[in-house]
């Protein structure tokens, strides 16, 4: 039974792909099976591996208060480090581009793997949308962190504002493996913008139909011409500008209705009327109605979508775990071959870049606590104390971590070890670890947000003592 039992577990590296490959719904009813429930926690339940999981969290936050500071010090000192007594240490754009480069490494080798596994595996991670803001996220970062004082403030102003929202679903995405119900909401809104694709397009071509209405009736009466009644009112419809009426009757169905534009002729109050009761009244009405469908049927599939989830950053880690083994040979890849000096180098490399990534996560923290004395922006210091605070619950909850991982290693090894003084700070720092898991969301047992596993967990225990129960 055990040698069936360790036969199977060493094909857990070919399972992942192989049900990553199936995609679409079929991967969403696997992953919500008893037997791949177990299989995902054998694989994610790893010490090692829910770390590394947490790491990757704590520096997209990190990266994501690191963008923000350089924003609001390019604001008040005109350079994205600061006053000027700190430039020269460069705290942020060290910090940040070091946790960049791990992030943008990271997600290089797994597709990497996955494309060396199967084209289609390869493709298809270019199509998950959270996959494409993981890799965008950090380039943009990366490549704008110093074209803040160009001449092209527009195009500055665009990749700025881009690259913030990026790093915000980053970091949404980061949390949704660690939480069923984000992960419910996200995935939510991303099914909805696929149901309602169709819809936003026949609503903006409304719009556009209205708008050319609107412009016909102005251009059609002489109103352009004779502006000295109206000229504020009338200069939004007789713009040169190409979207500027557009963006006014955009403004009306979002609710900012000013009557005063179409009180200048019977003809715009007519438009008014049609395009407030055909966009507003029937159109919007459909679009929730679109909304509340979608919403419902992802909440029927809140499971599927968490297990789907869970199973991607799985196939993903095991991916990057092959392609870097240092064994003499590879099970992952099937198809080809990576020279074992290749991967020996590959890893240390990755080993490497980790290792500077956890150094620039504490530089950044040491300029975090030398930010607190900055004076003038309340909006600096808040950001600095915050910095501060989860720089603290990252490096606490890091060595607790390692602690309770070693404390269990050493009693497995000897259980007859008297350690009941070290025994009771385990169980302090186990109780931190818990309630910060709790507060998060996540389960009390460096698991993952799975209420309906208790009985697989029964099967790990079981399994220990010579069955399995699955």
């Amino acid at each position: 039974f055990f040698c069936r039992m360790n036969a199977f577990f060493f094909f857990f590296a070919g399972i992942f792909p192989a049900i990553l490959a199936l995609g679409g719904h079929q991967l969403e009813q696997l992953s919500t099976t008893r037997v791949m429930r177990y299989i995902t926690d054998k694989a994610i339940r790893k010490d090692r591996v829910f770390i590394v999981l947490m790491f990757d969290f704590f520096a997209s936050v990190f990266l994501l208060i690191g963008y923000r500071l350089s924003i609001e010090f390019v604001l008040n000192y005109e350079d994205e480090n600061g006053p000027l007594e700190y430039r020269d240490r460069n705290f942020l754009t060290i910090s940040t581009n070091g946790i960049a480069g791990y992030l943008l490494l990271k997600e290089i080798m797994t597709v990497i793997s996955l494309y060396l596994t199967s084209r289609t595996l390869g493709k298809r991670y270019f199509k998950a949308p959270f996959n494409l803001i993981d890799i965008a996220s950090v380039a943009l970062l990366l490549g704008s962190s110093n074209s803040f004082h160009s001449d092209s403030h527009d195009i500055e102003g665009f990749v700025a504002s881009f690259t913030m929202v990026l790093l915000w679903l980053r970091l949404m995405g980061a949390f949704k493996i660690l939480n069923s119900s984000f992960s419910l909401f996200l995935y939510a809104v991303v099914e909805v913008v696929k149901e309602i694709r169709w819809f936003l397009f026949f609503l903006i071509a409304a719009t556009f139909m209205f708008s050319d209405a609107a412009r016909t009736v102005v251009v059609a009466r002489g109103d352009c011409v004779n502006m000295e009644d109206d000229p504020e009112i009338m200069g939004e419809f007789c713009s040169d500008r190409l979207i500027a009426i557009n963006v006014v009757m955009y403004a009306v169905l979002v609710g900012d209705v000013a009557l005063d534009y179409f009180q200048s002729s019977g003809a715009m109050i007519a438009v008014f009327i049609f395009f407030t009761f055909f966009c507003i009244i029937i159109l919007l009405n459909i679009l929730i109605a679109i909304i509340i469908s979608s919403y419902e049927k992802s909440r029927q599939r809140a499971n599927e979508l968490f297990g789907r989830a869970r199973v991607e950053y799985a196939a993903h880690l095991r991916a990057r775990e092959q392609f870097l083994s240092p064994k003499e040979n590879s099970d992952f890849h099937v198809a080809t071959y990576v020279p074992r000096v290749a991967r020996i180098f590959l890893r240390l490399s990755y080993v490497t870049v980790s290792l500077i990534a956890l150094a620039s996560i504490e530089y950044g923290l040491f300029g975090a606590v030398q930010f607190l004395h900055v004076d003038g922006s309340h909006i600096i210091q808040s950001l600095s104390i915050f910095a501060v605070v989860v720089g603290v619950i990252f490096n606490a909850y890091g060595i607790s971590f390692v602690c309770i991982s070693l404390f269990s290693r050493y009693k497995r090894r000897n259980p007859d070890a008297d350690v009941e003084i070290l025994g009771r700070i385990i169980w302090v720092l186990q109780l931190g670890l818990n309630l910060f898991h709790q507060m998060l969301g996540f389960s009390t047992d460096k698991t993952l947000d799975l209420s309906s596993t208790t009985q697989l967990e029964s099967s790990d225990d079981a399994s220990s003592d010579g069955g399995l129960t699955i």
